[in-house]
């Protein structure tokens, strides 16, 4: 999601945020949250209330009548900023109703769940919204896309709100990652990590071990003129994944595939990093 801020200066400044609403230059009030809690979540009764006016916060405790979910809605003055510079305050309200509402989702699809994952042999776990499956062994990993589907199944059965997760994170053995999920879209990309594993084990080094891959741009290795020569007609610096190894005698290197970062054709490349710049490594 992307974030968009107006600048015009004026008695209130309105700008639009992900999972937030921004709106009046005062608080709402608990009638008004009690409002906006039924209109975006559903029918509800109201907890309780507290107030702040001195640090100008108002928040409302909710049931859902569909879950028994308990959530609050909070309305508070934020202060509004651009580029470093203050431009007052702006109402902000917001709501954990999303992340109890995941919550709920996992425990009462729990069984069907294990049964997955007794099946792909994976782990979940929920963070912010996006739920990352790691499949404990390659092997297991191949089928990660039916895997991944399967799970948005067994959600979508007892999304009675349809606000259920879309994005699903994939990995393997911890920390390689092999692809995206989005259940809404049913759109599955695959990672290339393991082509580059494997292009390493089977190249330059059987014992290294794979560590992270990184954002990256690729004047950190290549020369101006490789770079104007590899990417003609750039705009700025290309970018793409650098992936880091540890080899058998425990230095750190890292790889690049020069089509990852836009380049015709594909073109793997090792480098060290000599504390003033990259060097590759011929081999």
């Amino acid at each position: 999601m992307h974030n968009k801020l107006i600048r015009t200066i004026s008695l209130c400044l309105i700008t639009g945020l992900a999972l937030t609403t921004l709106s009046a230059c005062s608080v709402k009030s608990k009638r008004q949250l009690m409002d906006y809690a039924r209109s975006t979540y559903g029918d509800a009764d109201l907890v309780g209330s507290h107030s702040n006016l001195g640090k100008k916060i108002v928040t409302v405790t909710m049931k859902d009548k569909d879950t028994g979910i308990e959530y609050t809605v909070t309305s508070q003055m934020m202060d509004v900023t651009v580029d470093g510079s203050s431009f007052g305050k702006q109402e902000q309200t917001s709501s954990d109703f999303e992340e109890k509402y995941y919550d709920y989702l996992l425990e009462k699809a729990g069984d069907d769940l294990g049964v997955l994952e007794d099946k792909y042999n994976f782990s979940y776990e929920l963070d912010y919204g996006t739920i990352t499956i790691t499949f404990a062994y390659r092997e297991s990993s191949k089928n990660a896309e039916e895997a991944a589907r399967k799970f948005a199944e067994e959600l979508k059965k007892i999304d009675i709100k349809q606000k259920m997760p879309s994005e699903y994170v994939l990995y393997v053995e911890g920390n390689v990652y092999i692809g995206y999920y989005n259940s809404e879209h049913d759109e599955y990309s695959e990672s290339s990590e393991f082509d580059i594993i494997d292009y390493v084990h089977e190249n330059y080094d059987a014992d290294a071990e794979f560590l992270d891959s990184m954002f990256s741009y690729i004047d950190q290795f290549l020369s101006n003129e490789e770079v104007d020569e590899k990417f003609p007609g750039h705009d700025g610096s290309p970018s793409g994944n650098a992936y880091y190894f540890k080899d058998k005698n425990g230095e750190i290197f890292v790889v690049i595939d020069l089509k990852e970062f836009g380049a015709d054709k594909s073109e793997i490349r090792l480098y060290r990093d000599t504390g003033s710049g990259m060097e590759e490594i011929v081999f």
